[in-house]
């Protein structure tokens, strides 16, 4: 299997993922080319180049925000504004892929992202909205 991770572009299928989280599905089938045509995120996908480069195995959306300082443990030194920050809006892994690992490589890809950002842009973190106990749950194992 040759894996890629690469733009979302309305090539790839949207309509046939499926991660069980209906919000993550949403995003990817209604959100995510609207917020890209219009400069608010960026999503990359996760495919297989070789045999099925149009289905999606997992992606990632990343955006710029802001928030207060309080909500970055530790964050030195004190400014008296918002602080520029990375959101990972969205991360989801089809149903037939989860479970081997794809989660923690587009973990990794956006905060390398991230990280490469960091050398150009102002910004002082990557966060995220956890929006379950589980979903709290794998983020803190990783």
């Amino acid at each position: 299997m040759n894996l890629l991770i690469e733009p979302l572009t309305r090539l790839h299928n949207r309509k046939a993922f499926s991660c069980s989280d209906e919000t993550v599905d949403l995003f990817l089938r209604e959100k995510t080319m609207q917020d890209q045509d219009r400069e608010l995120s960026r999503t990359k996908v996760l495919v297989q180049s070789d045999s099925d480069p149009k289905r999606i195995i997992g992606y990632y959306t990343l955006a710029f925000t802001e928030i207060p300082q309080e909500l970055i443990p530790d964050d030195r030194p004190k400014i008296k504004r918002n602080i520029p920050v990375i959101l990972l809006g969205q991360i989801g892994i089809d149903v037939v892929f989860q479970g081997r690992g794809f989660g923690d490589r587009l973990l990794l890809e956006a905060q390398w992202m991230v990280f490469e950002i960091s050398k150009n842009v102002g910004l002082r973190a990557m966060v995220l909205d956890s929006r379950t106990e589980d979903l709290a749950i794998w983020y803190e194992k990783r």
